[in-house]
């Protein structure tokens, strides 16, 4: 069988290189798309992975959204009619599902952003089967077009996937000269985001000065990003791509003020602060009230909780790797529909009842549909 991934956003190639590397083993035949974007290309490199670069990413404006989309979603579509793969799977794509459908190609995807309602608006309605985190409300996504009856929530979240064969390596400490358990990692905001609604400045700008002087290694998103940081000396910003998830686990502690590392370094084990300026993801919230994650926009408060964090280390990674072994593995989940759909020509798609419960095996159930209704017409 040939699988046709798209990775459109450098985190997703962790995501999808536990799947990759399965699907191979199994005898698969795997077609990797990606676009110009956000050093993609280097990571992909990195990994080994073939790839066909079609596109590239519009940049901040609706209109540069628009352009870019349109003209990859023509790109891609020429492109899959001659390579005519018999299954699409993709993270938060918003061209492939409209290929797929377009060309009648079974499609997986996943999405764990309910904030991203435009791109998800674009994703969901042609996507055949929905994996998603349990936190998310299902009607946040049905909402935005998904099909009740093709929806597979699980007890978990994307970075989980990012694990896969990971062996923890000290070469890119030295590379940063930098040393174990002594340096802070922090990300930026993701200015460029179609669901980012905060001003130029960074939080980060204003909780530096009141930590501890220890190597800040940083990872901005944009030259602007880069610029505003490069005044304080305690602050490394790397050139190139680098093992983040080796530095992540090394780390003392992780402060981001976007989703994706945090979640890496929450998935490692490592104390996590997130500085979001904006609407919090479901996944966000849900991390927050089971305790492994910590969120502020106020610099003393956020500084409070760093050194608070940074004393009780140990006990608290303990704390961390306890709560995140009984979570599910989004890899696992996915590579079991790929396998139900090789041999039965259809998933196991959950359907959703009229009282917001599913039928089928739900590990932990989501919160119902008129829970997230009623939420919705309080407010």
């Amino acid at each position: 069988m040939k699988v046709w991934i798209d990775i459109t956003n450098s985190p997703h190639v962790h995501f999808f290189k536990g799947i990759i590397r399965e699907l191979e083993k199994a005898g698969h035949e795997v077609l990797i798309t990606t676009r110009e974007f956000d050093g993609l290309t280097g990571i992909l490199d990195m990994y080994g992975f073939d790839y066909y670069v079609v596109g590239r990413h519009g940049g901040a404006t609706l209109e540069g959204k628009l352009v870019a989309g349109t003209e990859r979603m023509y790109r891609l579509s020429k492109l899959i009619v001659e390579e005519k793969p018999d299954l699409a799977l993709y993270k938060h794509s918003a061209e492939a599902p409209r290929v797929a459908f377009g060309l009648q190609i079974p499609s997986i995807g996943f999405v764990d952003n309910e904030t991203a309602v435009g791109q998800n608006k674009l994703i969901l309605p042609y996507t055949e089967l929905l994996v998603f985190p349990k936190a998310i409300d299902a009607y946040e996504l049905i909402r935005c077009g998904a099909d009740p009856n093709g929806m597979r929530p699980i007890n978990g979240f994307s970075e989980l996937s990012h694990l896969y064969g990971f062996v923890p390596n000290r070469k890119v400490l030295n590379k940063l000269g930098v040393r174990r358990n002594e340096y802070i990692v922090m990300r930026t905001e993701p200015v460029k985001a179609n669901y980012f609604n905060g001003n130029g400045k960074s939080i980060l700008e204003n909780v530096i000065p009141l930590l501890p002087e220890v190597p800040i290694v940083l990872f901005p998103r944009t030259p602007e990003q880069r610029e505003r940081f490069e005044r304080f000396d305690n602050v490394i910003m790397p050139e190139e791509p680098v093992d983040s998830l080796s530095l992540l686990y090394y780390a003392r502690l992780m402060i981001g003020a976007g989703g994706t590392m945090n979640r890496e370094a929450i998935a490692l084990g490592t104390p996590t602060i997130s500085t979001y300026p904006g609407r919090l993801l479901a996944v966000t919230r849900w991390l927050v009230e089971k305790g492994v994650k910590f969120h502020s926009t106020d610099p003393v408060k956020v500084a409070m909780m760093a050194e608070r964090m940074m004393e009780m280390n140990g006990s608290y990674r303990a704390y961390l790797r306890s709560v995140v072994s009984g979570f599910e593995n989004p890899m696992d989940v996915i590579l079991g529909e790929i396998e139900t759909y090789e041999e039965f020509g259809t998933f196991s798609a959950m359907k959703i009842g009229e009282a917001g419960t599913s039928e089928a095996r739900n590990p932990g159930g989501y919160v119902g549909l008129n829970e997230g209704r009623d939420e919705k017409e309080q407010n």
